[in-house]
This record gives C-alpha cells, sequence and structure tokens, in this order.
C-alpha cells in the first residue's frame, strides 16, 4: 500500500522498502501526461530493486491505467487534429 503525504510543499509516496516523488510538482496538474521513469525520484530505495527497476515497478502499480486513459484520450485528440487538416 503506497501512502501520500504533501510534506515541505511537495507530493511525497511512501510504502515498505521506497519512497519517492514526482521530479516537478507542476507534473501534478497536468492532464495529458503520460508518467514515465523519468518523472520519478527514487527518494529513498531499501528494496532489493535497483531504482530503474522500481521506477517501472511503481509506474506499473500507480500510474498504468492513468497512463492508457491519458494515451488513449492523447491518440483521440490527434486523430481529430489530423482529419482537420485532411
Amino acid at each position: 500500500m503506497i501512502h501520500c503525504e504533501k510534506s515541505r510543499g511537495a507530493w511525497k509516496y511512501t510504502s515498505e522498502g521506497f519512497s519517492f516523488k514526482l521530479i516537478d510538482e507542476k507534473l501534478h496538474d497536468y492532464k495529458t501526461l503520460i508518467v514515465t521513469p523519468k518523472h520519478i525520484k527514487v527518494l529513498s530505495n531499501t528494496s532489493d530493486m535497483t531504482n530503474k527497476e522500481l521506477k517501472a515497478v511503481i509506474i506499473e502499480l500507480m500510474f498504468a491505467q492513468e497512463n492508457a486513459d491519458v494515451r488513449e484520450h492523447n491518440n483521440r485528440i490527434a486523430k481529430i487534429r489530423r482529419m482537420r487538416k485532411k
């Protein structure tokens, strides 16, 4: 279970074995952002995974559904934009 709290003006996510935050707080407000490993900063990692593996797990656990929804929305908007150009 991942716990989220605001600390020093930044959202910090903690769980057993690791904690992380997004590299920039403004990313929380973006509606069309697909979260990738470069958007995550690992604050502590006491698990047996490397930081690279941990970031992949975090994305799968926390952001997979949101990323799928955003990807679908972005593709739908792009399709409409391409149709208008023809």
